[in-house]
């Protein structure tokens, strides 16, 4: 085996890994952020208002349960539809915007499978709600999607317009030495 062509795809996995680590732990970390703004928020208006603050494991527990369901459903949705989407597109030669299409699409399969597999482990439900609950999962994540997406592309995006940007002004430069000779 070539060590070259090992090195490379050790390497494109490496950056693989990274960009869809760093997708996950910024779709974790945002919705703290906004648990923890709101809580303090909700702490400040009972405050104002003369309400009742809540017990003490009502940030903590809040807080678990945020990072919880975004950690599973980043593994679960986010992810895949976007590795999928992205691995399609690199095997098609899509352009990187295409992907935007392709991942919202396997997001909704993946959402439908979720879905299909509560129904079938027994959760009762009726078409409508078997398609509000669809709908809902779909919509709940189309924000997330949107925000993981462009994290896992940002370094790549960087890259290809910083390299544009060389290219045109490498030319800019060839173009001002040959009118001056």
């Amino acid at each position: 085996m070539n060590p070259h062509r090992t090195l490379a795809s050790l390497g494109r996995f490496g950056g693989f890994c990274a960009r869809h680590s760093l997708a996950l732990l910024v779709t974790m970390v945002l919705p703290s952020v906004l648990w923890t703004i709101t809580y303090f928020a909700l702490l400040l208006w009972a405050a104002f208002t003369n309400g009742g603050i809540g017990g003490p494991l009502a940030y903590p527990a809040g807080l678990v349960f945020v990072i919880g369901v975004a950690a599973v459903s980043g593994l679960m949705l986010l992810m895949p539809s976007t590795a999928m989407a992205e691995w399609i597109g690199k095997r098609f030669a899509l352009p990187i915007f295409a992907q935007i299409p392709i991942s919202l699409s396997l997001l909704a399969v993946l959402c439908l499978v979720v879905v299909a597999g509560a129904t079938a482990a027994g959760v009762p439900t009726s078409f409508r709600g078997f398609s509000l609950s669809l709908g809902t999962l779909f919509t709940a994540h189309l924000v997330p999607l949107g925000l993981y997406w462009w994290v896992v592309q940002s370094g790549p995006l960087s890259l290809s317009l910083l390299q544009r940007l060389l290219h045109h002004l490498h030319s800019w430069i060839n173009k001002g030495r040959t009118r001056s000779s």
